[in-house]
Parts: structure tokens; C-alpha cells; sequence
């Protein structure tokens, strides 16, 4: 079992595997865009990079503020306030000028009482230019104006121009209902507008994912659809709602016949993907990526494809690969001039992975020239990237530059790790003591910082100083679940056995569904070889709490074997090792492999983990416990 402190969440991760977010359920807020999941040397991966989507308000009125030094040269040619929006010209908006001119006349328009005219003059614009913030700035007016079927076209707009926006595809839903009847009657009004039926189809099965009722959702889906058979878009969201509703078979079907009516469509080619991949059999995700790599041979230009295809090469490891699809996505970015700081951060990432430490440098400094949303994350992987170099004062200036957020507290470690080494412990403990003072009026991220200097104790192996910092702390936030916890690993190792006991059982008590609670009471009893049946049955709470965790299907395993349960522990221990290949699991995996009588297997298991973790001090210590007998 490995003991997970409370950092353990804020251990550095990057960006998770999504074959499709269309085909997911909507969420109450819009989800941030996903990217390939890497797996960081011996660190768990979280989601850590969360973007933000600015509002309507923003993002709307930032097409035209890009325009704001022609401001005082086009206000000469404003109209008088009353003039009527009828004038505007008919045809393509062909200068900045003309462009904001125009903005300016609708926006007068509403400002002076005629929000009907403002609307429809930011509509046009919007649909002239195509650009999907006008949209946005549309809704928004026409919702302030309580101008109902406006906000609803300007809805279908945005989603015509932006169809990924989470945003829009939110506001749609509301405005269809609250509940699967009132929603699909909506719907059934809205597709009867010429024009708009393939838009709403290709929405219509996201924002009835939000209904728990997946296979009412499909009926509904399929009543909908059924006046439109030659409508490809009917057919894509009948596979949606399908899949959703676990009908892989029909799911297939229907996405064939949309395949069949549109051929080369690049979203139904991702689709189609999805569907393969989630089919229950062996060998569906290669089926999906060799479907993928197929259509892209027939259609290199399909951006999103070859953008779904490079995350499935990651999903299977395929590192070099997906960084070659990666860099083609960036080089077609470059050749439409578009600034897109995401191509160069994942093959940033999937340098970082495998070892290409000058080209992760080169390409996470590019990410930063395309002005990222949140520059924390590169910050921190470039100090990565200079730790690894074995550059101790560049990795300490970016860790430093990273700011508050998901990567500060462990960023924040990592700099004090490293000045410990360069300049001794009491370094690394004044750098965070310095970072906890200047957090005084937030106690949450002081008490984390606590946490990390309490870390770098540990790692240092100066278990006694980290017992007392974390009991000082206590005395003045007595009940907080994360330093009793981290106080309870530190007694442990001190052999404070009492204290960790009483640690764990308060964080029980306050946090019941914590599950690592559980498991480290029920591992340290069993690593003893006290009250087995006590530490089986809390290990049993904690497999209950999260059944896929490799380190408690671990402390089970080894419970297990404490018990007598031979088979069940190498099963159990055999399946957390395939999960993750943690030194500690190889460990405990081998020793029940000895006692099984499978001395030779245990030997090269160890060794093989062993390379993989040079230096690890417990399978040194039983190699050489047992190479002698």
C-alpha cells in the first residue's frame, strides 16, 4: 500500500483522454476543452488545467475592441440618435471601419430604446461575418430586452458558428424546458423553422443528456428525428442518444447511415470512433483508431479527426506517434495563420514523457509566446522540463512564476525541494514559511502550504520536525482532516502508533467517505500483523469507496495474504500491479509470489522494478533478504 498524503491531488497532472465530447452529458456548467492524457513518472494524473469561458458580456464586445483606435475616427460618421437600422447596407461588411460602424449603430439603438433594432443589427452583423461573439452579444441584448425568439435565433446562430460551445448549447436547453416533455415540444416547434433542423439535430441529443432518463431521451430523439430520414444530422443524433443510451448495436447503425448520406464528414467519423471504442469486445479501441487512421488517409484535412486520433495514440501510449499527428494539426494551424497555443503544449506534454527535454522546453516557451488562457501549467512543466535537465536555478525561477491556482501549493514544493538540495533544508522550510505568511488572509491555501513543508520533512526523512509542525498546526485549526491525516503518516513512521490511530479515526469521523482514511488504518494494522479481521474489514470500506484505487487493491491483497488467503492476494495484487507498476505493489507482489514457491518469478520481478525505480530502498532490502535462501 502506498500512503497518499493530502498533496497527493495536487501532484503535477496534465490533460485527460476525450474521444468525443459531443456525444457527453451537459454538464450545469460548460466544460473546459480536453486533451491527451500523459502519465508523469511515478505521479498520478489529474485534470489540473481548467479554462475559463468568459461571458457573453466579454467576449461579444471584444470583436469590435479590437477595432478601438478607428473609435474616434468612425464616431464623425455615427448618425443622429434617431436614426433606424433600416439603413444598414445589404451587402458584405468590407472594412474595420464599416464594421464598426455598424456595431456602433446597434448598440446606440439599444442604448436609446430600441432593443428590437439592436438585436437584429448585431444578428446581421454576426451572420455577415461569422463570428460567434456577435452572436453571443445578441442573446445577451435580446435576453436583457425580455425579446425571447430573438435570444432563441441568436442561440442557433452561436451554435451554427461555434458548434463546440458549451455555452450556447446551455442556454438552448433551458430555454427548451426544464424537464424531457416540455423540451421535446420545444424542439418539435423549433425544427419546423426552415433552414434550422440540422443545427437543432446536431443539439439536440447533448442537451437531452441532461434528463436521467437515457432511454426516454432516445424515444424522444428518434420522434424528433423521424420526419427528417434523409437528414444525416437526424441520423448522427440518433447514434448520439443511442450510445448514450448503451444501444451500441443501433448506435453503430444509425452513424452508418449518416456516414452513408454525408460521406467524409468528419464528425461522424468521430463518432463512429466513439461507438467502436466503446463496444464491448477485445481489441475496440485499436478497431476505433484504425477507423480514424483510415478516414484520415482519405481526408487529411479533417482537423478534429486527426485531433481525436492523436489523443487515442496517446491513450495507448503510442507517445511518438501522437506527437507526429500533433505537430501536423500545428503546422496546418500555422499555414491559416491561426494562433493556437493547445498543439504546441501537447507536444510540450508528450516531449516532457518521453525525454525530449530541449524539445518540451522549445515547445511549452511557444505555448507561452500564443498567449495560453492560464499560463500556470506551462510555468510549472517547464520547470519540470529544467529539473530533469538537471538545472536546478532555471527550474526554481519558473516554479516560482507559477501563481495561484491548481499548480501553486505543489509548484511551491517543488522549489522549496530543490533549493534544499542546492542550499540546505532550512532553505526549502524558510521559502515556504515566507509563501505562508504572505497567505495569512487565506487560511485554505496556508494550510496547504503547511502541508507541503510537512512533505519536505518527510522526504528528507526528518519524520520528528514534520510531527511537530503538523502538531502545532493542529493546535490552531484543531479538526482539519488533512493534517490530521498527514500527522497520522508522520506518526507512523515514528512509531507513535496511538496518535496515528486516534488521527485516522477522527478523519473517519469527519470525512466518512474519505477511503484512503480507511486504508491506512487497515494497512498499518495489517503490516503488523494485528487485528486482522479489523484491518480486513476497514480495507473493505475503503475498496467499497474506490474500487479501481490500485494502492488499496494492494493493501487488500496483502491483507489477504496476512490472512492465509493465498490465491486471493496474488489475484488481487496481480490486478493492482497491471493497473499501476508501483514499487511498493511489485514488492508486496513478490513476497506472496516467494511464499507461493515462485522464487524465480519473485527474483526477476523485483529486479525489473528495480531498474524501473532505481534506488527504491524496499525491493533493494528484499533482494538482498532474499537472495541468499
Amino acid at each position: 500500500m502506498k500512503y497518499l498524503s493530502c498533496l497527493a491531488y495536487l501532484i503535477s497532472s496534465w490533460l485527460v483522454l476525450s474521444l468525443a465530447a459531443s456525444v457527453q452529458a451537459q454538464d450545469p456548467l460548460p466544460q473546459p476543452t480536453s486533451q491527451p492524457t500523459l502519465q508523469p513518472k511515478s505521479q498520478p494524473v489529474q485534470e489540473q488545467a481548467k479554462k475559463s469561458i468568459k461571458s457573453p458580456a466579454t467576449t461579444a464586445t471584444s470583436a469590435a475592441a479590437t477595432l478601438a483606435p478607428k473609435a474616434a475616427k468612425v464616431a464623425k460618421m455615427v448618425k443622429p440618435a434617431g436614426a433606424k437600422l433600416a439603413s444598414l447596407q445589404e451587402g458584405p461588411v468590407e472594412t474595420p471601419e464599416e464594421f464598426l460602424y455598424e456595431y456602433l449603430l446597434s448598440e446606440i439603438a439599444g442604448q436609446r430604446g430600441q432593443p428590437t433594432e439592436a438585436v437584429r443589427g448585431i444578428f446581421e452583423l454576426a451572420e455577415r461575418t461569422g463570428d460567434p461573439r456577435l452572436a453571443s452579444r445578441a442573446l445577451e441584448v435580446a435576453f436583457q430586452s425580455g425579446l425571447m425568439n430573438e435570444a432563441r435565433e441568436a442561440t442557433i446562430l452561436w451554435l451554427e458558428l461555434e458548434p463546440n460551445s458549451g455555452v450556447a448549447r446551455q442556454v438552448l436547453g433551458r430555454m427548451a424546458g426544464n424537464d424531457l416533455v416540455a423540451s421535446q415540444a420545444s424542439f418539435s416547434r423549433w425544427l419546423a423553422t426552415p433552414g434550422k433542423a440540422s443545427i437543432l439535430l446536431m443539439n439536440v441529443s447533448s442537451i437531452f443528456a441532461r434528463f436521467a432518463d437515457k432511454s426516454g431521451n432516445l424515444a424522444a430523439v428518434r420522434e424528433l428525428a423521424k420526419p427528417y430520414p434523409r437528414l444525416a444530422e437526424s441520423h448522427y443524433a440518433m447514434a448520439q442518444s443511442a450510445l448514450l443510451a448503451a444501444e451500441n448495436k443501433s448506435a453503430s447503425a444509425e452513424i452508418d447511415e449518416a456516414i452513408r448520406l454525408k460521406a467524409g464528414w468528419p464528425q461522424a467519423a468521430i463518432l463512429k470512433a466513439q461507438i467502436l471504442r466503446e463496444a464491448k469486445r477485445d481489441g475496440a479501441e485499436q478497431e476505433a483508431l484504425n477507423y480514424l487512421q483510415d478516414f484520415l488517409k482519405s481526408h487529411p484535412e479533417a482537423a478534429d479527426a486527426r485531433l481525436i486520433y492523436a489523443r487515442l495514440l496517446v491513450a495507448q501510449k503510442s507517445y511518438l506517434s501522437a506527437r507526429e499527428e500533433f505537430r501536423k494539426i500545428d503546422a496546418d494551424n500555422s499555414l491559416k495563420k491561426i494562433t493556437d497555443p493547445e498543439s504546441p503544449y501537447a507536444i510540450a506534454l508528450i516531449s516532457l514523457q518521453i525525454e525530449d527535454y530541449a524539445e518540451a522546453e522549445k515547445q511549452f516557451l511557444r505555448t507561452l509566446d500564443a498567449k495560453p488562457r492560464d499560463s500556470n501549467p506551462v510555468f510549472f512543466n517547464l520547470g519540470m522540463a529544467a529539473e530533469a535537465k538537471k538545472d536546478p536555478d532555471s527550474a526554481i525561477s519558473w516554479f516560482r512564476r507559477v501563481g495561484e491556482g491548481e499548480y501553486f501549493v505543489t509548484a511551491k514544493l517543488k522549489a522549496a525541494g530543490l533549493m534544499a538540495k542546492r542550499d540546505g533544508l532550512e532553505s526549502g522550510r524558510k521559502y515556504l514559511h515566507d509563501a505562508q505568511s504572505a497567505e495569512e488572509e487565506k487560511p485554505e491555501i496556508r494550510i496547504q502550504l503547511i502541508l507541503a513543508e510537512a512533505q519536505l520533512l518527510r522526504d528528507a526523512k526528518e519524520f520528528q520536525l514534520a510531527f511537530q509542525l503538523l502538531d502545532e498546526a493542529l493546535k490552531k485549526n484543531p479538526d482539519t482532516a488533512e493534517l490530521l491525516y498527514d500527522r497520522a503518516m508522520v506518526a507512523e513512521k515514528i512509531d507513535k502508533l496511538d496518535v496515528m490511530e486516534a488521527d485516522l479515526s477522527r478523519v473517519i469521523e469527519l470525512k466518512p467517505g474519505y477511503a484512503h482514511a480507511y486504508n491506512a488504518l487497515g494497512y498499518t494494522l495489517a503490516e503488523r500483523n494485528k487485528r486482522l479481521d479489523e484491518a480486513y474489514e476497514l480495507i473493505q470500506k475503503a475498496v467499497k469507496l474506490a474500487p479501481d484505487d490500485p494502492f488499496i487493491q494492494d493493501s487488500l491483497g496483502w491483507v489477504q495474504f496476512r490472512l492465509g488467503r493465498m490465491d486471493d492476494a496474488l489475484g488481487t495484487l496481480k490486478k493492482a500491479y497491471e493497473t499501476r507498476r508501483d514499487p511498493e505493489i511489485a514488492a508486496h507482489l513478490g513476497e506472496v509470489l516467494w511464499a507461493a514457491g515462485q522464487r524465480d518469478e519473485a527474483q526477476k520481478l523485483w529486479r525489473t522494478a528495480l531498474l524501473e525505480n532505481p534506488g527504491h530502498d524496499a525491493l533493494a532490502g528484499l533482494i538482498a533478504k532474499y537472495a541468499s535462501k
